[in-house]
């Protein structure tokens, strides 16, 4: 990325879709994600929510730690009322690839707004970002989500295992939408 689409990127941060908002996470939005963040949201993620507001302060400025860095964006998604809807992100930002994610509350889902949000992520990562590929990672169980990654246009590139917490693990197919140079 040069560095004049570095500065465009990390200066309009702001998506809009027709029917949400996503923009950066702020300290004002911990309440909406601690109180959002339940193990049915999270059944298929590598992650044990507690209702600890701590770890959600953690996460807050961890994710706020990685747009300064230029290793992460972490967004908020607001629905066009503004109301929070849940989290979505581009990780592990570098010259070759980004890993795309989301989650969101359990009232908000099977609306069609993960497929919503991850449109407006691949087209922001396609503007700001010359990469080789876009990863995705699904549990395979995961069967909403594995119907968004392959509708976009990413295929399956490899499988493996993710602890989610001492007794269980993820089983996780790795999507990917690959772009040439």
């Amino acid at each position: 990325m040069t560095n004049a689409k570095q500065t465009e990127v990390y200066s309009n941060l702001s998506i809009k879709t027709h029917r949400l908002i996503l923009r950066p996470i702020h300290e004002n939005d911990i309440d909406d994600i601690n109180n959002n963040f339940t193990p049915k949201v999270t059944e298929f993620m590598p992650f044990n929510p507690t209702g600890d507001k701590n770890e959600v302060i953690h996460f807050v400025e961890s994710s706020k730690k990685g747009l300064i860095m230029k290793t992460d964006i972490v967004f908020v998604i607001l629905d066009h009322k503004e109301q929070f809807i849940g989290c979505c992100g581009i990780h592990n930002i570098n010259p070759v690839s980004v890993e795309v994610g989301l989650w969101l509350k359990e009232d908000s889902q099977s609306q069609g707004f993960g497929s919503e949000v991850i449109i407006s992520l691949i087209a922001f990562i396609e503007r700001y970002f010359s990469i080789e590929y876009i990863m995705y990672p699904v549990d395979k169980e995961n069967v909403r989500s594995r119907k968004i990654s392959e509708k976009l246009g990413f295929t399956a590139f490899k499988t493996y295992t993710k602890q989610k917490n001492e007794s269980a693990n993820l089983d996780i197919i790795e999507y990917r939408k690959c772009y040439t140079k």
